[in-house]
Order: C-alpha cells, then structure tokens, then sequence
C-alpha cells in the first residue's frame, strides 16, 4: 500500500492518508486501500487502539474531485468512491480509533474524522462541507446529525463555510485543540491512556455506544447484557479485579 501508510508499534495502530500533493484528498486507490487496513486493524487482537492522521499539510480536503470528473461518475459510483467504503464503521470495527488532523478537514474527510472517537486537532484546521459548491449533495448528510445539532449541520452543508478549531471545540466536535508540533504526541498520549485500560472492555463499551443509540430501551438493556457479559466473565476482568486489590498494573491478555 502507498497512498495508505499503515504501522503498528506495541499495540497502537498508525494509520495516515499519503496524498499530500492533493492534501490528501481521496481517490478509488485510498479508499480500498482503507477498507483493507480497517479490516486488518480490526482482526488483530494485538492492536488495541488506532491513531489516524494525514501526511503533508493537510488531514483531507475531501473527495479527489478531478479522478471523479475523469471517470465520468454517476450517483451509484459517487457511492462507492468511499463514504461508505473508507468508513470504519462499515466494518464494524469496535476499537478506539483517534484522529490527529490539521488544516483541511473537508467534505469525505470530515466524514471520516466525525467516525473517530477522540478528535485531537490543530489550531489552523477548519472543519467543512463543500459539496454543495460544486453541486454534489452530501452523501453522509443521513449520518451527520449523529454528531452535531440539526442548525450547525445545517449551515455546514448549506453554505460551505468552514468553522474554525476555536468553534469545533465550543460545538464539542474536537476533544482538543494543540499546536501543530504537539499533534502526534497530544495522540499518543491519548492512546497509550487508552492501553491501560481493558482492551475488552473498551471494545465492547464502543460497540455499546454505537449500536445502541438506534435501539429502544429494552432492546438495548438485553443488547447490554449480551455484550458486557461475557466480558465480565473473562479472564483480564478477573485481572483487572486482582490488580485493583494489589496495587498494581493489570496484564491484559485479551481473553
């Protein structure tokens, strides 16, 4: 893979989208490519926390609009270019997944950064969806009020205009706001905080929280409980227990 970079170091995944003479925007290549490492990030068991980033100046100014007007593309293939297929959620992948993004963060891009549970950003991003400018309707506008209120959704799409880092973090879009020098580290500082706690449970937590927003209570409490269960009958809770009485780190093991 090359317009993906995927590493692993202990059990962090790196994750960065390598179009930087395009400000990473996403072409057919980026997005198989990405359902390829989704999958993969999402088998390997050591791998407990992803961290996604984009290379160059940019996270993502969007969708890679030129490699759409040289194909000629219609509805049917503007779906498959990659709202559906770059999205984590599409596979289903219950581990954390945090996302460094700087400058642009626009169109398919925010839609990839909204997917992200922690958002750490830069204090030059701007958030935005410009579809409508080139007469594109936003193809995860289904999706979008999932993480932000119907008026802000609504000028997002609407007008074009990007919001700054300042607003994103008063709308709770972004968890932080960091210089550009300390976006990787704020990331990694993030993730190895989220290593220290169970692998299981924090699967089994984001699986809760996302597939459980749709569901009416009841549905939802035996959905709980058939999640959480047999985390709670595993082997890391007994540890975890044990390590809380000694006073010391527990030692996941996944199982």
């Amino acid at each position: 893979m090359d317009s993906i970079l995927y590493d692993k170091k202990d059990h962090i995944a790196y994750v960065s989208l390598n179009n930087p003479d395009k400000l990473n925007a996403i072409n057919r290549k980026m997005t198989r490519e990405l359902a390829k490492v989704w999958v993969d990030f999402r088998d390997d068991k050591e791998l407990w926390v992803a961290i996604l980033k984009g290379e160059g100046k940019s996270f993502c100014s969007g969708a890679d609009l030129e490699q759409m007007e040289r194909g000629k593309w219609g509805f049917q293939q503007s779906l498959l270019f990659g709202d559906d297929r770059a999205r984590p959620s599409n596979y289903r992948v219950w581990k954390p997944i945090i996302v460094a993004a700087q400058r642009h963060v626009y169109g398919m891009g925010l839609a990839l950064f909204l997917e992200c549970d922690i958002r750490i950003v830069a204090e030059d991003v701007k958030l935005g969806i410009p579809e409508g400018r080139v007469n594109v309707p936003v193809l995860f506008a289904p999706f979008i009020l999932d993480y932000m209120p119907r008026a802000i959704a609504a000028e997002l799409i609407l007008t074009g205009r990007a919001i700054d880092a300042k607003k994103a973090s008063e709308l709770g879009l972004v968890n932080r706001v960091v210089s550009k020098d300390q976006l990787l580290p704020s990331a990694e500082q993030i993730a190895e905080d989220v290593c220290a706690n169970g692998p299981l449970s924090n699967w089994a937590s984001k699986e809760m929280y996302c597939r459980c927003r749709d569901m009416d209570f009841e549905s939802a409490l035996a959905f709980v409980e058939h999640v959480a269960k047999p985390v709670m009958n595993s082997a890391d809770s007994v540890e975890g227990r044990q390590a809380f009485i000694e006073k010391r780190k527990p030692e996941w093991k996944v199982k």
